[in-house]
């Protein structure tokens, strides 16, 4: 697993990420950043090629536990969502996990607009106890982003993984939608 970083989650964990540079992201590469929301704090995940993403409690983790406090609530949330084990697979793998530091500024982005969107559903609902974990994920699932090409992430992981590479790469590659004769 290679495990893309926020310098909020190299100070928690206390490490030091690497320099990996690759110009395609990995199936199993996740960016992963560190929320506080109302006292509490939250591990954002992201995978990096789908923007599929969930949240994971991370109060007492450590560097020990970070590997299977990811694997766990993974597992769970693509399971939630109906991947097969076959799905997870491919965007989990047993390790060893690398850290990296968070370089692609799509994702990072797309994680920021998670955060907001996340908040103003705590704050509207009146809680986090009011939100369960499915109802925190569809914030970020559920939503159409621009570098996936408007797509929402669970849909677009979805179709990544049946063509095992996004089906609209032009936009996953640019960031721009690739223009379509007839128009």
């Amino acid at each position: 697993m290679i495990f893309r970083a926020t310098q909020k989650v190299s100070s928690k964990l206390r490490i030091a990420c690497t320099v990996i540079v690759d110009s395609h992201p990995s199936m199993v590469e996740w960016y992963c950043n560190l929320i506080t929301v109302r006292r509490r704090q939250f591990f954002l995940f992201t995978h990096a090629s789908s923007l599929f993403s969930f949240w994971a409690p991370a109060a007492g983790s450590t560097l020990d536990d970070f590997g299977q406090v990811f694997r766990q609530h993974a597992t769970d949330t693509l399971r939630d969502y109906g991947f097969t084990n076959a799905d997870t697979a491919k965007v989990i793998d047993d390790g060893p996990d690398a850290f990296a530091k968070a370089t692609d500024r799509g994702v990072i982005g797309s994680m920021v607009d998670y955060t907001k969107m996340l908040r103003h559903a705590i704050d509207y609902e009146g809680g986090v106890e009011r939100l369960g974990p499915r109802a925190m994920n569809d914030i970020a699932n559920e939503s159409p982003m621009r570098k996936i090409g408007m797509e929402s992430p669970a849909e677009y992981l979805r179709q990544v993984l049946r063509a095992e590479r996004p089906h609209n790469i032009t936009v996953h590659r640019t960031g721009a939608r690739a223009a379509r004769s007839g128009r």
